[in-house]
């Protein structure tokens, strides 16, 4: 064998592989460990969830796919290479787990070029195990005081009680992949039958009466989310809980007589939907619900304003007629 051209052969190689092959791999590293809520090590592999984020703005998301534990991963997280200032949020993902909390690593000018940037331990809690917090709420209506508890796997922000409209309100955080929460209530605070919105959307959830508690079980994937229900009939206003207009009465039917312009000095008659207001339909579906606080802000100013002045009610008939002789159904 001839070893000389061998080692001529070998320079050349790595003499080509330096200034024509693929570069060399980052300077930088970091170390990441996964566990379980025991500090038992997970079975590989598991995922990262990378985000690079600068002044709020986010410039990159991808994923890093890990296949022993610890594992060092090579990554060029370093001025110049990145702009100074920039925050690398990084989330362990594995299915059957909640995911981790998120770690930060943020970029200056005092990073590293080279060599061991972090050393950090992933804590990945198994779904059965997850804890499912309960908490009590206290609302009051027509003086009374009643206590509305839920059994939830997220954060349950905050439940309200709209007496008004003889509704709840609740707000929730879900930081897994899904959640579900357990909403219980005295049915002498709302009873069947009524309405339940997931962010705003007409849903389904189970419900389960439990002597006079109603339990309604929802389920949602990850993130922010409100819950409400709403009773068919508000008990302080008498609002129709199906199609979002206020109940009519006699004097609701009325007509209005507009004078038309001078040339044809002839006189129509004008009836109103509803000339106490109603619901409104274009702002009810702007704001997904006849409920919606937007919604009632509007109302109150046309019926307590606009609709409390003759020129006002003639304004507000015209509308309609032009309105409704184009719109759709």
């Amino acid at each position: 064998m001839n070893y000389p051209v061998l080692i001529i052969f070998a320079v050349l190689i790595f003499g080509l592989n330096t200034a024509y092959g693929l570069p060399p791999p980052p300077p930088t590293n970091f170390v990441v460990t996964i566990t379980d809520e025991s500090n038992q090590p997970v079975q590989m592999p598991v995922s990262l969830q990378i985000t690079e984020i600068l002044d709020g703005e986010t410039l990159l998301s991808y994923g890093i796919d890990l296949f022993k534990n610890p594992q060092t991963v090579s990554i060029g997280w370093y001025a110049p290479s990145k702009a100074e200032n920039t925050e690398i949020h990084i989330v362990a993902v594995k299915q059957g787990y909640a995911k981790s909390s998120e770690f930060v690593y943020k970029i200056t000018s005092q990073t590293p070029t080279e060599g061991k940037l972090f050393d950090h331990t992933f804590v990945l809690k198994t779904e059965e195990t997850s804890k499912v917090i309960e908490k009590e709420f206290k609302v009051t209506s027509d003086g009374k005081s009643y206590t509305l508890t839920t059994k939830s796997s997220s954060n349950v922000e905050s439940v309200e009680f709209a007496e008004k409209e003889s509704s709840v309100l609740m707000v929730l955080d879900e930081d897994s992949i899904s959640g579900f929460t357990d909403l219980s209530f005295p049915t002498s605070l709302i009873s069947s039958p009524f309405r339940t919105l997931l962010d705003n959307v007409v849903v389904f959830p189970s419900e389960e009466k439990i002597g006079k508690t109603t339990v309604l079980h929802f389920e949602y994937s990850n993130g922010l989310h409100t819950v409400r229900v709403v009773s068919q009939v508000a008990a302080t206003t008498g609002e129709d809980f199906e199609s979002g207009f206020e109940t009519k009465t006699d004097k609701e039917e009325s007509e209005i007589t507009t004078t038309t312009t001078m040339e044809d000095k002839e006189e129509s008659k004008i009836t109103t939907i509803d000339d106490k207001g109603g619901g409104c339909l274009i702002a009810t579906a702007a704001f997904g619900s006849e409920m919606a606080p937007q919604v009632q802000f509007l109302r109150e100013i046309r019926d307590n304003t606009v609709l409390q002045t003759e020129s006002g009610t003639s304004f507000m008939a015209g509308f309609n007629q032009f309105y409704y002789s184009f719109s759709p159904a």
